[in-house]
């Protein structure tokens, strides 16, 4: 008996996409295959293959979909605030970056899942937002200056391209921005991958008091 022939408007794409994150919600991006998401739709794998050349493709449209999605969170949180004082937007910008990554635990995962040896010179959302806001304040005066600051040359040659990208004079700025999503981001992981001693009660309540100690740490 042949496959059921589709009458209706079909957008085989989005469709492969859904079914792969069906996959990624369940069971995490390791479960992501094209003849599973083929078998699931009922049509032939190699139909998907006009969407998507490969597996890391569709991880790819994927994380770039997930990406979109955590900027939208972001803008939407950080608008409001864009007049409010700098630490003031760190705190919005850093606990919907944290609410986005605890709600969508396997979206956030899924931005590491293609490894690669090449340099990372793409920029996340929360990490140009972050940018933005640090170079304002260091406009402002801000800042809390380090005297010598000597980077090792891979990252000031990653600086150096995110200086032009983002119209940032001061290479601290940047530096600063990308320490501040490090040790961000390395909460999160420890939070939705339950990573936590069990003396850790209320992972918000830790993450809050980093951010605290932050904006202490690095405003005037």
């Amino acid at each position: 008996m042949g496959r059921p022939v589709r009458t209706e408007p079909y957008d085989l794409g989005a469709a492969v996409k859904a079914e792969a994150w069906k996959l990624i919600t369940a069971q995490g991006a390791d479960a992501v295959a094209l003849r599973a998401i083929a078998r699931a739709l009922n049509i032939t794998a190699p139909a998907i293959y006009n969407y998507f050349a490969s597996r890391e493709v569709l991880l790819a449209a994927l994380i770039a979909d997930a990406d979109a999605d955590l900027g939208r969170t972001l803008t939407d949180a950080h608008s409001p605030h864009l007049e409010d004082d700098a630490d003031v937007q760190l705190r919005v910008v850093c606990q919907a970056y944290r609410r986005w990554g605890v709600e969508n635990p396997q979206r956030y995962l899924l931005f590491f899942a293609l490894q690669s040896d090449s340099p990372q010179t793409e920029v996340s959302p929360t990490l140009a937002a972050l940018i933005g806001i640090l170079n304002k304040a260091d406009a402002g005066g801000r800042l809390k200056k380090e005297e010598k600051l000597t980077l090792p040359p891979g990252l000031s040659g990653l600086l150096s391209e995110w200086k032009v990208k983002f119209g940032v004079e001061n290479e601290f700025v940047l530096y600063l921005a990308y320490i501040m999503w490090s040790r961000l981001h390395g909460l999160i992981l420890n939070e939705i991958g339950r990573r936590y001693p069990p003396y850790i009660k209320d992972a918000g309540e830790l993450f809050r008091l980093e951010v605290k100690t932050m904006i202490y740490q690095y405003l005037k």
